[in-house]
């Protein structure tokens, strides 16, 4: 709930909610950053918390193409599912 509250209101650059009927999968869109190669895109995607969270790590998963991380795929990152062993449970 206490990420739930830091991300209620959404910027310009990034906007995430849960589901309505799934807390454990929230879908999020970003803006591609001013003068990159990702300027003026809009990217989805999906963050699955484990039933363990915050014990455990969330899998982050981009939907749109974006010719940096496969579609569909989990994105390796410390803080993500894909690397659950370098995870801290008080990062939010």
């Amino acid at each position: 709930m206490k990420e739930a509250a830091e991300l209620r209101d959404p910027t310009e650059h990034y906007h995430a909610q849960p589901l309505e009927d799934n807390l454990f999968e929230w879908h999020f869109s970003v803006r591609g950053p001013p003068d990159s190669d990702f300027d003026g895109g809009v990217y989805h995607g999906r963050i699955v918390l484990p039933p363990e969270y915050p014990m455990k790590p969330p899998s982050i998963i981009l939907l749109t193409p974006n010719g940096r991380f496969e579609v569909g795929k989990k994105i390796c990152l410390s803080i993500s599912g894909h690397h659950p062993e370098t995870w801290q449970p008080s990062w939010s």
